[in-house]
């Protein structure tokens, strides 16, 4: 048995314990708990709890703020600029989509940059607050170290940077795009890694350039779709590095990470009614567009996600073994005592 199945609730006051632990304020540990847990929930392990011991211990070797002065470097009405302070990312990134919706009440679109911050888990956290606010979110990173190797090269030259939009459909949960520009998310490849199983084809080249198929010797990733994603990546790249103030992947020095948001006002450009009224009819043409032989449902951008979240609220979430031990390790080490009973 690879899975073990874990309670939501359980998991969030876990995870809230683990980070007060390290000197994360209550409201900044009950924040954590929200967007990791969350992320669990959609399936995303790789960016949900999964990440949390890394995060953690950058706080308890000192590469990461417990309790970042968020500040806001620079602002008009409709834009902002926040220093992120070293903090984990999820943080100042909570922070620059609340700010960004503030703009987008009152003048329809709120863009607000974060620069020096650490990872941000995942891309979808940040769109999907929008919609509770009935606008669109965009949210995208400039993180980490060139991985992607562009078409015709032979060493990558940007990160494989995530992007994500969340449109809300009225009283049904929103439709969400998270997606990295590479092929795969590099969490993708470590979760495969996790299960002993090899990184499909055309995926990872080594450092040599040639294809491989081990996720422990295939550093390097192709980009989706070829140029396309390659084009993607580098201008997610510039929208959440030097439009903030920060710097393009294949120069950066050190492990900081960049970040960009977007909050579109629907009410300022059509009544939010027929907004909904469209995407509904539109939903329930896509759900009975016709399917080839073996396939039961086209869905929708990020449905399949919001499905595992329906069922596992109730009935627990299913997690790797190797990832509940990864935070059994860190609870140790921190002297939180951990019931595995979930």
């Amino acid at each position: 048995m690879q899975e073990i199945i874990v309670r939501a609730d359980r998991l969030h006051e876990f995870t809230r314990s683990l980070c007060k632990s390290t000197g994360l304020s209550s409201v900044n540990a009950e924040l954590m708990a929200k967007l990791l847990v969350q992320t669990d929930l959609r399936g995303v392990h790789s960016h949900g709890t999964r990440a949390l011991p890394g995060y953690l211990n950058q706080i308890l070797n000192g590469s990461l703020n417990t309790e970042p002065n968020l500040r806001i470097i620079t602002e008009s009405k409709s834009s902002a600029v926040i220093d992120g302070d070293n903090g984990i990312g999820h943080i100042a990134s909570s922070f620059a989509m609340e700010t960004a919706i503030s703009k987008a009440k009152s003048t329809g679109i709120g863009a607000v940059g974060v620069n020096n911050a650490g990872h941000f888990g995942a891309a979808a956290c940040y769109s999907i607050m929008a919609t509770l606010d009935n606008m669109i979110g965009f949210s995208t990173t400039n993180t980490g170290n060139p991985t992607l190797v562009p078409p015709g090269g032979a060493v990558p030259v940007t990160a494989n940077n995530a992007m994500s939009y969340a449109l809300p459909t009225g009283d049904s949960h929103p439709i969400v795009l998270d997606i990295a520009c590479g092929v795969s998310s590099w969490g993708k490849v470590g979760t495969l890694r996790m299960y002993g199983k090899d990184v499909p084809e055309g995926w990872l080249l080594d450092e040599s350039g040639n294809p491989s198929q081990d996720p422990n010797h295939g550093p390097w990733m192709v980009p989706a779709g070829e140029a396309r994603g390659y084009g993607l990546a580098l201008i997610m790249g510039i929208l959440a590095g030097p439009l903030v103030g920060g710097m393009m992947s294949c120069v950066k020095t050190g492990s900081s990470s960049e970040h960009f948001f977007i909050a579109i006002n629907i009410e300022s450009f059509t009544d939010f009614d027929s907004y909904v009224d469209q995407i509904k009819q539109g939903i329930k043409h896509i759900h009975n567009a016709k399917t080839q032989d073996d396939i039961t449902q086209v869905y929708l951008p990020g449905e399949i996600e919001w499905n595992n979240y329906d069922e596992w609220i109730e009935s627990g979430i299913p997690i790797h073994v190797d990832h509940l031990r990864n935070l059994e390790s860190i609870a140790n080490k921190l002297d939180i005592s951990i019931c595995w009973e979930w």
